[in-house]
């Protein structure tokens, strides 16, 4: 069904990048040390916790790479198959989410040296820097991009309202800001998805009549291999484990039973929206064959979607975006004050000082994060190595330390760190040189493997 969306779906934008800048800005009366700025005063209720996991954690790979693509270009299965990555993953840590309230920290790299030192901190705290640094660059880019298609103005007036809607989210509020803008932009997620989709299908002509014009054995998983689809479910998987800003909303939790019961609603949430982005995907294959995979669901939402629905759809692809790069931009932020400022220059510093530092550090990487990508955008592809050594370099030590801090030790934490980054690289480095082994499995496989072999050799032994 065609409509006027781009014209309508100006305004839906429009009208979102505004109301989310105010908003942020607005919130930020509440913040009045470190600690609120940083996990919100550990208030936030499960309605919140809920909405900004999601928000957070559903970024703009759910709707312009991930399952989206995935879905588009190989098949309902392979869709399917890496949007079980986050639920599993997210199961894991509601699991664990008492134990990571219970921390009582701010920061990943707080977690890691209470249990490997300082030197583990100090690692930890350069590897999320350099990574998540990457992320909020890209976000102002992906938003730019995106007025381009719906407002019709160039990328770089794009990327430069996205860095100050950006900024204006994260630098004032600190996570009061992004915590509750994150749950109006998850309300208006879940709209465009539960009602958008489900019309697309309908004026399809029915969920039959979707797959019936489907390319042959796209309902399952394609031509690809059960290696190939492990490449795509395993990466997500093991980052979840241990995203920083997973667990700084879970430090930020009212309480530890509020940490649990929104762990289940976003395990449960996510599961339910990868399989309508699934379906989205594959309801855009059938009517539209001939886009890019990565276009899908704005293409769907534009033309496949009653003019309403299909604007607030397209808003909220701007809202998966601009929750990832101010939740990424904010967590850098408070790592730079408070891993590195805080423990290595002014250790007496008091909390409304670390305020003043944190917001400062906010904007300075936000300035530095839209330099790279507007001047270096060659730096960021190197840079972007080190988000994918992540999952393998910081998740087995942190979910180790969490778990069973008493039995881990110094050694092991800072071998597994080191061990899971580097076979990361070099498979990495051997993969773009075509060697058979690193080309057939994912990077993230022999390197998770070595980081966890390294925390059990070096564990505490029991007494006889």
């Amino acid at each position: 069904m065609e409509n006027s969306g781009p014209s309508f779906a100006f305004y839906c934008v429009a009208i979102y990048l505004v109301f989310i800048s105010v908003l942020g800005v607005y919130l930020a009366k509440r913040v009045k040390n470190q600690e609120d700025y940083a996990v919100a005063g550990r208030s936030l209720p499960v309605y919140v916790l809920v909405g900004t996991l999601i928000a957070t954690w559903m970024g703009a790979g759910t709707v312009m790479g991930g399952a989206n693509s995935l879905g588009y270009q190989f098949g309902f299965g392979v869709a399917i198959a890496f949007s079980l990555a986050s639920p599993i993953g997210q199961l894991i840590l509601t699991f664990i989410s008492k134990k990571i309230r219970r921390q009582n920290a701010q920061t990943v790299p707080e977690v890691i040296e209470k249990v490997y030192g300082a030197e583990a901190r100090f690692i930890s705290t350069i590897i999320i820097l350099l990574a998540y640094l990457g992320v909020v660059a890209y976000q102002f880019l992906g938003v730019g991009t995106l007025l381009q298609s719906t407002l019709g103005i160039s990328v770089e007036t794009g990327t430069i309202i996205a860095f100050v809607v950006i900024i204006a989210t994260s630098l004032f509020g600190g996570l009061y800001s992004v915590a509750y803008t994150d749950f109006i932009s998850c309300l208006m997620i879940m709209v465009g998805l539960l009602i958008g989709v489900p019309l697309a299908v309908c004026n399809a002509g029915g969920f039959s009549a979707v797959i019936a014009r489907l390319p042959e054995g796209h309902m399952g998983f394609g031509n690809l291999s059960f290696v190939q689809v492990l490449g795509f479910f395993l990466p997500t998987f093991v980052y979840l484990m241990g995203d920083q800003n997973m667990y700084q909303r879970f430090f930020a939790a009212k309480d530890e039973d509020t940490a649990l019961k929104g762990g289940l609603w976003w395990s449960l949430l996510t599961l339910l929206i990868g399989i309508i982005v699934s379906i989205a995907a594959i309801t855009s294959r059938a009517l539209y064959p001939d886009i890019k995979p990565a276009q899908a669901f704005i293409y769907l939402a534009q033309h496949g979607m009653p003019m309403f629905i299909g604007g607030i759809s397209v808003a909220a692809v701007a809202a998966f975006i601009v929750t990832t790069a101010n939740s990424f931009l904010l967590s850098i932020g408070v790592s730079t004050s408070w891993d590195l400022y805080a423990r290595y220059f002014d250790r007496n510093a008091d909390q409304k000082k670390m305020l003043k530092v944190s917001r400062i550090c906010v904007l300075g990487l936000g300035v530095l994060g839209y330099i790279m990508i507007k001047y270096f955008p060659n730096i960021l592809a190197l840079q972007m190595y080190a988000y994918t050594m992540y999952g393998a370099a910081i998740s087995p030590a942190l979910v180790a330390a969490v778990v069973c801090p008493e039995r881990v030790t110094k050694l092991g934490g800072l071998g597994s760190m080191v061990a899971g980054g580097v076979v990361t690289l070099v498979m990495e480095v051997l993969k773009k040189q075509g060697w058979g082994f690193a080309v057939t499995y994912p990077s993230v496989l022999p390197a998770v493997i070595c980081s966890i072999l390294v925390l059990c050799v070096f564990q505490k032994r029991s007494a006889a």
